[in-house]
């Protein structure tokens, strides 16, 4: 199974960009997307090409022609929201973390293939919402640790927390920032600590590559060059043996960029 994690910033502007044809000529089972940024109405419109221009030579690929969705959108206009497209019909999907975190901003959604849960989940920024952010991390380790009780577990996002210093170009002015403040870098130890690895680092233990830029650093490769690895593929222990891939792909549909992970026998 191939699975990737995308922050479109946005549906969309994602999809002017070019998103839709991106995701049909490519070819993961699952896609998890977070920062919808549109209500449910909206989002199914543009999948279905109906949200765009359509005439007899020009006509929209409808996406849900060829993937199952699952949305969580939200209930805050224009905000956060999370959407997962995925080849299979899904055995059974869970909106939040239930007991442990529930919001009105669609920020986490679970799908289930047998003994498979994946977890598509959009982090809060600390920059505003420092303590929500935390809280909201304390839930997912929470409900991460009880879903690795029965199933083996995927868990991928935007964590909007770059773990260690080969994790962003500028560590040392970053130092008290969020996106490495040593609060939340400890929470992500703490989510790998009870029984999980990050497969990119885990395959490429010295790989320098990031998933999130500057807008500017798309034109200066300079010290001025802001780039994270913010987004994450994380899987259960038990899943460390079907790990066969882990990978960042340079696309431009957003000013992130997708985290993907392939594993075996699913």
């Amino acid at each position: 199974m191939k699975i990737i994690s995308y922050n479109i910033n946005g549906i969309r502007a994602s999809a002017k960009a070019g998103l839709i044809d991106f995701v049909l000529n490519s070819d993961f089972d699952v896609w998890c997307f977070q920062e919808v940024r549109a209500n449910e109405s909206i989002t199914r419109e543009i999948l279905s090409g109906e949200g765009g221009q359509i005439n007899l030579f020009n006509m929209q690929p409808n996406l849900l022609n060829n993937f199952y969705a699952t949305f969580n959108c939200g209930q805050v206009a224009g905000y956060a929201g999370t959407l997962v497209l995925s080849k299979f019909k899904p055995d059974k999907v869970a909106l939040d973390m239930q007991p442990f975190w529930t919001d009105n901003e669609g920020r986490t959604t679970t799908i289930f293939f047998g003994e498979l849960a994946i977890v598509d989940a959009y982090i809060p920024n600390g920059n505003s919402r420092l303590e929500f952010k935390m809280q909201y991390i304390d839930a997912l380790t929470k409900y991460l640790t009880e879903l690795k009780k029965s199933y083996k577990v995927v868990c991928v996002g935007d964590f909007n927390i770059a773990h260690n210093e080969i994790d962003l170009t500028n560590p040392k002015e970053c130092k008290n920032k969020s996106v490495f403040l040593p609060i939340e870098r400890e929470a992500f130890t703490k989510i790998l600590e009870c029984g999980y690895i990050d497969t990119f680092r885990y395959l490429n233990p010295t790989k320098v590559e990031y998933s999130w830029r500057s807008y500017r650093s798309l034109y200066d490769d300079g010290y001025n060059s802001w780039r994270y690895r913010i987004d994450y593929c994380l899987a259960s222990e038990n899943l460390k043996d079907n790990l066969s891939a882990a990978y960042i792909l340079d696309v431009n549909y957003s000013d992130h960029l997708p985290a993907a992970a392939e594993i075996k026998n699913f």
